[in-house]
């Protein structure tokens, strides 16, 4: 086998935002942009079968966000804040000269595009989630629900210092296998061999798993954002695979999101797990086009 790569007709390409912060980001294609962002321990490559979506008639970006990749690794916990990475988001989305783009987000990057969409709502045509709860949810889940804090056990684990780090790092390939295996379906378990996993291991050993601050810094005391509201308004679904090994299937029962969106749906794979772009990926590219195509009738 070999590792994975993007569609042929990506190019790679490189935005230093407002920040000073310097993103890669890949691109393929013409037309309405969506913009896709990735969770922990992800790349941008986690999306390389949603980039045939080009094929479609859209422009599909991807950013490796901060502390990934060849992207910049800030040091500063308070640099992984909701703020700065919202501001990252928006600054992807000028770098591409689009005015409105249609979000999509998983996992961690789920959660900042849960965010952008309420605190950016004039940025987002459709807005699409893929196994993460928005943020209040999350933390209601963590207090109400034994099971759901058990599940979460390596968010306090991420909370010390430096020993993450080097537990991981230790050995990356195998740390990014069974991270990979442990949340991911019975049925896709064995799609992640060390070849497909490689390339998150080597650009965690450069940027010494940074991501990890994301964490940290989301326990911190949010800062409070003006003009942050709900519902949205914007088209919103949320596609979910039922065997996630991290986070439950009781986020995706729809009417807990009555008043996130006023027009929401949730598209549920039972066949997948937390990886679900990567496990089923036919069926979310589906469900992306089916939800995009609303904001393309109006």
């Amino acid at each position: 086998m070999s590792e994975p790569t993007f569609p042929e007709g990506t190019e790679a390409k490189r935005a230093t935002l407002a920040s000073g912060v310097t993103l890669r980001y890949f691109e393929r294609g013409k037309g309405d942009v969506i913009l896709f962002l990735h969770g922990f321990p992800e790349l941008a490559l986690s999306w390389r079968a949603q980039f045939r979506l080009a094929e479609h008639g859209f422009r599909c970006v991807a950013p490796d966000l901060r502390g990934y990749g060849e992207s910049d690794a800030p040091k500063n916990v308070a640099d992984y804040a909701i703020g700065p990475l919202m501001a990252d988001v928006v600054g992807i989305i000028d770098a591409v000269g689009a005015e409105r783009v249609h979000l999509v987000g998983h996992d961690w990057g789920g959660a900042i595009a849960w965010e952008v969409a309420r605190n950016y709502p004039d940025r987002i045509r459709t807005l699409s989630v893929l196994n993460c709860p928005p943020g209040p949810m999350m933390r209601q889940e963590l207090l109400a629900n034994p099971r759901q804090a058990l599940r979460s056990w390596y968010m306090v684990f991420f909370q010390l210092p430096w020993l993450p780090e080097r537990v991981m790092l230790r050995d990356p390939v195998t740390f990014m296998i069974r991270a990979f295996r442990g949340s991911a379906a019975k049925e896709t378990r064995e799609r992640f061999t060390a070849d497909d996993v490689l390339p998150y291991a080597r650009a965690h050993e450069r940027t010494k798993i940074a991501g990890v601050n994301y964490y940290r810094a989301a326990l911190r005391k949010p800062p409070k954002i003006a003009g942050a509201k709900w519902p949205l308004e914007m088209p919103v679904q949320l596609v979910w695979g039922l065997q996630d090994g991290a986070l439950g299937p009781w986020f995706a029962d729809e009417k807990r999101y009555e008043k996130v969106a006023k027009d929401f749906r949730v598209v549920t794979l039972a066949e997948a797990g937390h990886w679900v772009q990567q496990e089923a990926p036919e069926r979310v590219n589906a469900a992306l086009l089916e939800h995009m195509s609303l904001d393309r009738r109006q």
